[in-house]
C-alpha cells in the first residue's frame, strides 16, 4: 500500500510539474498512472477514502488538487473546501485547475470514479 501511495504522490507532483512546463506527453503519462492508482484505491473497502483524506493535507498543492478531485464523490464538502483554497491562491496553473474542477463538479459535468 505504501508503494501505491508514494506512486500516487510522485505522479501527481510530476503531472503538476509537466502542466506548469507544458510537457503534455509526460504529464499525460503521469495522470494515467494517477488514474490507475485511484482505480486500485477504489478496490479497497473504504474506496481509498482514508488515503485521499490524508493527502488533502499534503504540502504539495498538486497532490492536494489530485486528492480533492478524486475524493469529491466520497467527501464533497472536504474536497470542495480544499479546491476553493487552491483556487483562491495566487494566479497559477494550480489555482486554475482547482477552479475548473469545482466549476465542472458543481455543474454536474465532472465524472470522477
Amino acid at each position: 500500500m505504501t508503494d501505491l501511495i508514494d506512486g500516487y504522490i510522485a505522479d501527481a507532483i510530476e503531472h503538476g510539474r509537466c502542466t506548469e512546463s507544458g510537457d503534455y506527453k509526460k504529464g499525460n503519462a503521469a495522470i494515467d498512472r494517477v488514474t490507475a492508482a485511484v482505480a486500485e484505491l477504489r478496490r479497497r473497502p473504504d474506496r481509498g477514502e482514508s488515503v485521499l483524506i490524508e493527502l488533502l493535507n499534503h504540502p504539495n498543492g498538486w497532490v492536494r488538487l489530485s486528492a480533492a478531485t478524486h475524493l469529491l464523490p466520497l467527501r464533497a464538502d472536504d474536497s470542495s473546501r480544499v479546491l476553493e483554497e487552491l483556487a483562491a491562491g495566487p494566479q497559477s496553473q494550480l489555482g486554475f485547475g482547482a477552479m475548473m474542477v469545482l466549476r465542472e463538479w458543481r455543474a454536474g459535468r465532472l465524472n470522477v470514479s
